[in-house]
């Protein structure tokens, strides 16, 4: 029996006091249901025994629930080798994962052709899971997925291709200087349509980009201080940090931006060329004249390019990007609700550094209070994030060891996936949850918590069971049914302690595992292995000790 199921015999000890319903064991289990209590209580599971190496196996989970879409048994082994400062490097040196849209995907009749709508439909939802799930670049993808909640491009109005190729900019981009991002991303194609920048002319402005590349992509709007607090006027009122003339300057500062080839004929689906960067075609559509933004000029005379480096290099050297910035990052990786002190030490890599997001993101990570948790129950009590859904969803594909996307059970055409928070499809510009959302009658910060209602309750707890009736789709995406299958056949106890060590960083708290095992105790698949840890997995995606991150 391979190590991940050696502790099957410390569950055989394990008293089962009848069946506790299992929201009395979420009581028990506390919010991180990983606290010092759940490793140390008389009666616990205790987490693996194994000789230490650069990382417990408990770090090495919870670093990667931060740093990537989810640990997996690889990623974690691998960590546990080389250290987190090794993994980080590592994987700062991994070129960035591309998605690859074929040709007859690109063009063709958006009214006229359902058949290759179908098709590129189903390439888009292929290509992101694939990616999540299986891309070795997992620090780059988990930075892109984080930079794409607050530089939102959103296929309900972009099409699919747009989406595609606006992730891929953001893959190139995570790890270099933030100006040279909010540059790529200004000229993508995907955002000047969908925030009409590519209808922005001297001659009738369109102020939509200009105004959210202020509010939402860098100074945001009141002034900050470097750990995030506002700067406020002698009657404590918060400083704003733009006017609407800037909004304007701003904006004339990027007029004239066009799609490339437009002479090109193109099919609707492609008809704003998405896989090639906005140009300018009729130079006179750009406003020459100075312009003053945020109390700095832009000298007349420059054309569209060099007015463009102008305005970003203001926006990013404004005292309030580093800030701003961060603290979207730290929400997206570590906590919702970060302390000033940790903001401003990741502000001022930020304004040392100049945007350097990789130097940026290596300080979220390594951070003395990203990494005090490591140790069980070492987290500021308010430390911790709420895991968004697609995150559940991805960390259990990655839990199950699954190499690439898994096909729908039931169609193997389309992707099984989590439909409360699909890919790229935000309802606005302000993405699925804005980013100063709180927790019901507190100030504690919790976007994530946005997406937590019934609708998204009711999706887990009817995910998995069923879906993993048939194995044929696990075992196609490469996923590690077989350890499952072999551990249940062991005994419940030892498909609990697999499952403990894959989905609860080998700390599972034992009041949890006994509503696992008792509530299941009768399940109409019992005998299928696999159905049975579906089974488990559902109640496992209801826990806070799988939902947040602590």
């Amino acid at each position: 029996m391979n190590r991940e199921n050696q502790g099957a015999s410390r569950w055989r000890r394990i008293q089962l006091m009848g069946m506790p319903t299992f929201v009395a064991a979420l009581t028990l289990a506390g919010c991180g249901g990983q606290s010092q209590d759940a490793v140390n209580l008389s009666g616990q599971v205790a987490m693996t025994q194994t000789q230490p190496k650069a990382a417990t196996h408990y770090a090495a989970s919870r670093f990667l629930e931060q740093s990537s879409m989810g640990p997996s048994p690889r990623s974690v082994e691998l960590v546990r080798q080389i250290g987190i400062p090794g993994w980080i490097d590592q994987q700062l040196r991994l070129p960035a994962s591309k998605i690859i849209t074929p040709a007859s995907l690109i063009n063709y009749d958006l009214n006229n052709d359902r058949a290759a709508a179908d098709r590129m439909n189903q390439h888009f939802d292929v290509s992101m899971y694939n990616l999540f799930v299986g891309g070795e670049d997992q620090l780059r993808i988990k930075t892109s997925w984080a930079l794409s909640n607050f530089l939102v491009v959103s296929t309900r109005k972009v099409q699919q291709y747009g989406g595609l190729e606006f992730f891929n900019t953001l893959q190139t981009h995570a790890f270099g200087q933030y100006a040279d991002l909010l540059k790529a991303v200004t000229r993508s194609p995907a955002m000047g349509f969908y925030l009409d920048n590519g209808q922005n002319r001297r001659q009738q402005l369109n102020e939509n980009y200009g105004r959210e590349l202020m509010q939402l992509f860098s100074v945001g709007l009141v002034q900050l201080n470097m750990d995030g607090t506002p700067k406020r006027d002698a009657k404590g009122k918060p400083l704003e940090t733009y006017t609407q003339q800037d909004v304007i300057e701003a904006t004339r500062a990027l007029t004239g931006w066009n799609y490339a080839d437009p002479d090109e004929k193109r099919a609707s689906s492609n008809g704003f060329n998405y896989g090639k960067p906005m140009v300018v075609n009729w130079p006179d559509d750009h406003d020459p004249g100075a312009k003053k933004v945020l109390g700095r000029t832009i000298p007349a005379g420059q054309d569209a390019y060099k007015d463009l480096d102008s305005l970003i290099n203001i926006l990013v050297e404004h005292p309030n990007t580093a800030p701003f910035v961060s603290l979207r990052l730290i929400q997206a990786m570590t906590t919702s609700d970060p302390s000033p002190a940790y903001l401003s030490r990741v502000a001022g890599v930020f304004a040392q550094t100049k945007g350097n997001l990789g130097k940026v993101v290596t300080a979220i990570l390594t951070d003395p209070e990203a990494r005090a948790g490591d140790v069980p129950g070492g987290s500021a009590q308010a430390f911790g994030r709420i895991k968004e859904p697609l995150l559940v969803h991805v960390n259990v594909l990655r839990g199950l060891g699954c190499r690439a996307a898994v096909r729908d059970p039931w169609d193997n055409r389309w992707v099984w996936q989590n439909h409360t928070q699909k890919p790229l499809q935000a309802y606005s510009v302000f993405n699925f949850f804005p980013p100063n959302h709180r927790t019901q009658g507190t100030n504690v910060l919790a976007p994530e918590q946005k997406l937590l209602n019934a609708n998204e309750f009711s999706n887990r707890l009817g995910m998995y069971s069923n879906a993993m009736a048939n194995d044929a789709v696990f075992a196609e995406a490469g996923c590690d049914v077989q350890a499952f299958k072999t551990a249940g056949a062991v005994s419940d106890e030892a498909l609990v302690e697999l499952l403990s060590q894959r989905f609860f960083r080998g700390a599972l708290s034992a009041s949890v595992a006994r509503s696992m095992i008792s509530a299941n105790k009768n399940y109409w698949q019992k005998d299928n292995k696999l159905a049975l840890t579906g089974a488990m997995l559902e109640m496992a995606a209801m826990t806070p000790a799988f939902g947040v991150i602590k």
